[in-house]
């Protein structure tokens, strides 16, 4: 069994937050790009779950890429998130609501740079560990 609070467990959790985080702002870029395309549907990946979806599922066998032209295999964030479109309210035109998009937009924006923060300060800790441990 696997601790909450282990090394591994931590950095996968932050990798897996930054790479729904991407994935989540794409999508929210994606929605007010298309404000003026009629009976757009915006689309949305519910954060919470999406990270909770992705923290439960096993580990999976790494590929290698062994050359250039190979596609590479999508990052571990991304796996498995489930894009849903948006029963919003209907503007006449489409379904986007300009203010909603970008309360998301500035929300996502607040909760990556958190977790670029805490992936910062840990990166930090282990390289105080090393210079110490050298002494």
């Amino acid at each position: 069994m696997t601790d909450k609070f282990s090394f591994q467990t931590v950095w996968g959790g932050l990798e897996k937050a930054l790479g729904i985080s991407q994935q989540r702002h794409t999508l929210i870029t994606g929605n007010i790009s298309h404000l003026d395309t009629p009976r757009y549907k915006p689309k949305e990946i519910e954060f919470q779950s999406a990270l909770k979806q992705a923290m439960d599922s096993s580990p999976s066998v790494s590929m290698a890429q062994t050359d250039p032209r190979h596609l590479g295999m999508t990052p571990e964030g991304l796996k498995g998130v489930d894009v849903t479109e948006e029963e919003g309210e209907w503007n006449g035109f489409n379904w986007v609501n300009i203010d909603k998009e970008m309360t998301r937009l500035a929300e996502n924006d607040l909760t990556f740079r958190t977790a670029s923060e805490i992936l910062i300060r840990k990166i930090g800790l282990l390289k105080e560990i090393i210079r110490e441990g050298g002494r």
